[in-house]
Order: C-alpha cells, then sequence, then structure tokens
C-alpha cells in the first residue's frame, strides 16, 4: 500500500504532514478543531533542494518553506523527521518531502531511514512518490542510499543520496533553519 508508513505515525506527525498552514476539521460536537503549523518569524524555516535522476520527475527541484518542517522526537524518541508538504501542486511539480531517521545513528551516517518524495497533490489522481525504505522496522526494504545530519540543536542540516527500488536517484539535502523539539 503506498501511503501505510503515513497511517502508522502518531496523529502530530500527520498533521504536520497534511497541513500547510492551518486546517480545520469537525469534531462531534459539531465545532471544529484548527491544526496550526508553527512558522518562522518573517524568514524562512526550511530550504529543500532535491536532484531526481531518473523516471518522470528527473531534474533539480528547490523549495522554501515559512512554516517548521523538521522535527525532533514527534515520529518517536531519538527521531529526526521532516514534514514538508504543499498543496496545488501539478502531477509534474515537486510537492512533499517526508523523512523519519534515528537521529543518533544519521549523525555518523546511515543508510537506515524512511524518505518518501512526492509529485502534485497528495492523496490525488495524479500523485506519484519516489520512496526509499531501509529502516530497522521496515517489513519490506525498498531501495538503499545514505543519510547524514549535522543536528545544531535549534536546527541543523539533512544531507542524502540513495535509489528508490525501481532505481530512481534521489540526492540532495534540507537545511533546517528552525525545528521543533520533543524531548520526551
Amino acid at each position: 500500500m503506498r501511503h501505510s508508513m503515513r497511517l502508522m505515525l502518531p496523529a502530530v506527525f500527520l498533521a504536520l504532514t497534511a497541513c500547510d498552514k492551518s486546517d480545520t476539521s469537525s469534531r462531534p460536537d459539531g465545532g471544529e478543531t484548527a491544526v496550526q503549523v508553527p512558522q518562522a518569524a518573517g524568514k524562512t524555516a526550511t530550504t529543500i533542494h532535491l536532484t531526481v535522476q531518473g523516471g518522470p520527475h528527473a531534474g533539480t527541484y528547490d523549495a522554501e518553506s515559512k512554516d517548521i518542517t523538521c522535527t525532533y522526537g514527534f515520529a518517536g524518541p531519538g527521531t529526526w523527521g521532516n514534514q514538508y508538504s504543499v498543496t496545488g501542486k501539478t502531477p509534474n511539480e515537486f510537492s512533499s518531502l517526508q523523512l523519519i531517521v534515528d537521529a543518533k545513528d544519521a549523525a555518523d551516517g546511515t543508510d537506515q531511514f524512511l524518505m518518501t518524495v512526492g509529485f502534485g497533490e497528495l492523496m490525488k489522481d495524479g500523485y506519484r512518490e519516489h520512496t526509499i525504505n531501509t529502516g530497522k522496522s521496515a517489513s519490506k526494504k525498498q531501495g538503499s542510499g545514505t543519510i547524514r545530519i549535522d543536528d545544531r540543536k535549534t536546527g541543523g542540516k539533512v544531507t542524502f543520496k540513495g535509489k528508490t527500488e525501481d532505481g530512481v536517484g534521489l540526492e540532495g539535502s534540507i537545511d533546517c533553519h528552525e525545528m521543533m523539539r520533543s524531548e520526551g
């Protein structure tokens, strides 16, 4: 199932993944609940550089977000994550980069992580994604690669390089100028 990993993540992680700045949903009592994704104070919180080699999305992509997309500890103790997703994209436009990796392992570089790069409108017709899933909990390994994190506590930089199971190369970086941390 293409989206099965997202279904197993904590609700906070899903809320950050599914929203741009805010979203509302109905409560059983008829009211609405707003989910707010924190923003950097008037500046860029995350910068992504991505090169896709091969496949239908070959090319170089750059994205910036004022929303804080980088997290520590939200997908489990000691995990580093990135939940960049934007709406309103056509099937050929870069729209999502999701990442989960053990931060301690990635400090020296690791080959165990989950990364999904998406193109188009998330969960709609035409949406396509490229996945590398080599994590310890992966029921079926998909692709291969390495990832390294330079954790600076208030931010950091992620560099990655790998190939999906069908041979699409993914290489790039995520500059986390600001991030959210959950130490508990």
